[in-house]
C-alpha cells in the first residue's frame, strides 16, 4: 500500500509499504480521509518526537472496515468508522480505574504505532466508533472535538463565567463553537491577532466579541470584573508564548485550560500564577461517543474548518500547506 512515512524532521516520504493484516481482535480500515493536526506538525518540525521513527503519522481519520481478524464479528465489514488513538492494555491500575488514556503500556495511533496517513490502517475492534450518518469531514473531526469535550469535563465552564479563548486554530475554533453551543457562558471572547486570516472563522463561531491580542490587556481592565481578568481562559495557541498571556488575563481563582501540544518547554510568571491562586488544567483525548452526538445533532459545525484538501500522493505538499497562516485544517484524501 501507499503511505506517508516520516523518517526524521522534515523528511516525509510517500512510499510503498507492506499491506497490514488484522490480527486477533483487530480490524482493517480502508482510510478515506485524515486530518493533519498540531501534533503531526510538531513531529514534522522536530519540536516533538514521536515514539518511533520511521512512522506513518495521522490519527484524525475516517474509513471503512474491509477486513476483520479472529474473534471479530464479520458484520463490521463495510461499516464506516473512526478510531480512538490510545491502544490501552485494559489490565493495569490506570485502566482498572477508568483512566485508559493514561495507561503506561498504551500504544498511540500515529505516535508510537503507524497511523492513518496510508491506504489502510489497523485498529482494535473495541476502539472503533460507528460514524454512519456523519459526513466524512465530520467523522474526521471526532477525535479533536472529543478533546474539547474532555477539557470541559475536567474543567467545566459555567453559565456565569466570562471566557477567553487564545488561539484560533482548529482546537481554538472547536473550543469556541462547543462552549458557545452547549454552555453559553455570560461572555465569550476570542483573542485574535489583528492581521489573522482566520478571523472569518471566528466570526462564524457565535462569540460575543473578537479582541485584538495587542489590545487584550486594556480590554481586561475595562470589561472584566473589577478589571481582574476572565473566569476561564483556553490556551490553544500552539505557541510557547500562549501561557504567558493566559496567566496575564486570568482572574484570581480562575482556570487556565491548556490545549497546546507544541512539544517545547514554556516559561511564564509563576509568581503571578501563584498569587492569583489560578488553576492550570491540561487535557487531551476525550470521549468519542459524546463528540459524535454533538456532530450528529448539529450542535458543533465543522465543515467550513477544512481549508485545503490534498490526495495522499501530494501528502508532502499538504504538510507544507498546513503551516501557512490562512489554514485551519488540511485534510489528506486517501
Amino acid at each position: 500500500m501507499k503511505a506517508l512515512v516520516l523518517h526524521a524532521p522534515k523528511d516525509l516520504r510517500l512510499e510503498e509499504v507492506e499491506d497490514p493484516r488484522p490480527g486477533s481482535g483487530e480490524v482493517l480500515i480502508r482510510v478515506k480521509r485524515v486530518g493533519i493536526c498540531g501534533t503531526d506538525k510538531a513531529f514534522y518540525k522536530g519540536s516533538y518526537r514521536p515514539g518511533k521513527l520511521p512512522i506513518i503519522p495521522g490519527h484524525e481519520l475516517v474509513g471503512k472496515i474491509v477486513d476483520v481478524g479472529k474473534g471479530v464479528e464479520p458484520s463490521l465489514i463495510g461499516v464506516n468508522v473512526t478510531s480512538e488513538i490510545n491502544f490501552y492494555c485494559g489490565k493495569c491500575s490506570f485502566c482498572r480505574a477508568g483512566l485508559k488514556t493514561h495507561c503506561p503500556y498504551r500504544e498511540t495511533l500515529g505516535i508510537t504505532r503507524d497511523g492513518g496517513m496510508a491506504e489502510y490502517v489497523i485498529s482494535r475492534s473495541d476502539l472503533v466508533h460507528n460514524v454512519e450518518g456523519l459526513s466524512e469531514v465530520q467523522s474526521a473531526f471526532v477525535e479533536p472535538l472529543a478533546s474539547i469535550v474532555e477539557m470541559l469535563e475536567l474543567a467545566p465552564v459555567a453559565s456565569f463565567h466570562s471566557v477567553a479563548v487564545i488561539g484560533v486554530g482548529t482546537i481554538g475554533l472547536l473550543a469556541l463553537r462547543t462552549i458557545s453551543s452547549i454552555t453559553r457562558p455570560r461572555r465569550l471572547i476570542a483573542v485574535v491577532r489583528k492581521d489573522s486570516p482566520k478571523q472569518v472563522f471566528v466570526e462564524n463561531s457565535n462569540v460575543d466579541e473578537i479582541v485584538d491580542e495587542a489590545e487584550i490587556a486594556e480590554y481586561v481592565k475595562k470589561h472584566t470584573d473589577e478589571g481582574q481578568g476572565f473566569d476561564y481562559v483556553v490556551e490553544a495557541t500552539g505557541s510557547p508564548d500562549g501561557m504567558k498571556l493566559a496567566v496575564e488575563i486570568v482572574k484570581p481563582r480562575g482556570v487556565i485550560s491548556v490545549k497546546s501540544t507544541h512539544g517545547v518547554p514554556i516559561y511564564f510568571d509563576v509568581t503571578k500564577f501563584v498569587v492569583k491562586e489560578a488553576r492550570l488544567v491540561g487535557s487531551r483525548c476525550g470521549p468519542f461517543e459524546k463528540a459524535i452526538e454533538l456532530l450528529r445533532n448539529g450542535l458543533v459545525k465543522v465543515d467550513d474548518l477544512v481549508t485545503s484538501e490534498y490526495p495522499l500522493s501530494e501528502g508532502v505538499e499538504a504538510f507544507a500547506r498546513s503551516f501557512q497562516r490562512d489554514q485551519v485544517k488540511v485534510h489528506i484524501l486517501v
